[in-house]
Formats: structure tokens, sequence, C-alpha cells
């Protein structure tokens, strides 16, 4: 359901597509117990729940920012648009993510 509220099927990258989606899922607190905790994964691409993750803690660092990648993604995909977004590139933000989260 959730692929219905997306841009750039076919024009973006599975992984980012499959991780927005499962962000509305985690929005929707509708969370399977198999999915990673925060933090987990090996990259910010990983796709699902890895991505979807990542993806809610770089809208907490600016609200609203999934429906603005969504919305950049309309026209197809960069890791710019992090940069444009939250004025970092997505390899750091990955980083401090995963340094958040360390135990």
């Amino acid at each position: 359901m959730a692929h219905i509220w997306q841009n750039g099927i076919g024009k973006a990258p599975g992984e980012v597509i499959e991780g927005i989606a499962d962000y509305v899922r985690l929005k929707a607190n509708y969370i399977p117990p198999h999915w990673v905790k925060p933090g987990g994964g090996e990259r910010w691409n990983q796709g699902y729940d890895v991505t979807a993750r990542f993806l809610d803690y770089c809208n907490r660092l600016r609200n609203g920012f999934v429906a603005e990648l969504n919305k950049k993604i309309e026209d197809g995909y960069s890791d710019r648009y992090f940069v444009d977004l939250l004025g970092k590139n997505v390899d750091q933000l990955w980083r401090e993510y995963k340094a958040k989260f360390a135990n």
C-alpha cells in the first residue's frame, strides 16, 4: 500500500524505494519482530528495515525529510539529495547514525 504514495518507482534504486515503503510501515507502527533495531545493518541502502530505520533517523534531523526525498526522486535519484536536504553526505550521516546507536 505504501508504494501508492511513492515517487521514483523505476527511477530510484529498489533499496531506496523499499526503504521508504518500510519507513511508512515504521511510522504506522507495523514493525515486525524480525526487523533490525535502530543502528542495525551494514549499509544505509541495504533496503527494507535497515533503510527505513536510517531514513527515520534522517527525518528526526529534519522533519519532513522523507517526504521531501520522495518528491525529489520523482525524476530520478542522487545521493546528493542528502546534502541538499540535510547538509551532509549520506556516508557521513550513516557514520553518525551508527555512532548514535553503538553499544
